[in-house]
C-alpha cells in the first residue's frame, strides 16, 4: 500500500525527484539499468533473515500489482474498446 500519510511522503520526495531527474537524462538504453541497479539498492536492504528478504519482496510484488490496478488495467481497457476483445 503507497498510500502514506503525507507528511512521510516529504521524507522521501526529494531524494526521489532527484532520482527521476537523473533518471529523465539518462540515454533510455542505460535507463533500465539505472532503475534496476536503484531498486536492488534499496530491495539489499532488506538482505538479512528470511522475513526481512520476504518482506522486500512483498513490497515490490504490491508495488508492482498496485501500479497495474491504477494504470495499466486502464490502458488495456482502453485498448480493448478500440480494437475488441479477445474471444
Amino acid at each position: 500500500m503507497p498510500y502514506i500519510k503525507q507528511e512521510h511522503r516529504k521524507l522521501y520526495d526529494k531524494s526521489i525527484g532527484d532520482i527521476l531527474f537523473v533518471m529523465e537524462h539518462t540515454e533510455a538504453t542505460e535507463a533500465a539499468g539505472h532503475f534496476t541497479y536503484i531498486i536492488y539498492r534499496l530491495l539489499k536492504r532488506f538482505n538479512g533473515k528470511f522475513w526481512m528478504r520476504a518482506l522486500g519482496i512483498g513490497c515490490l510484488v504490491c508495488a508492482i500489482l498496485e501500479m497495474y490496478r491504477r494504470d495499466q488495467a486502464a490502458y488495456e481497457d482502453g485498448k480493448i474498446n478500440s480494437n475488441g476483445d479477445i474471444i
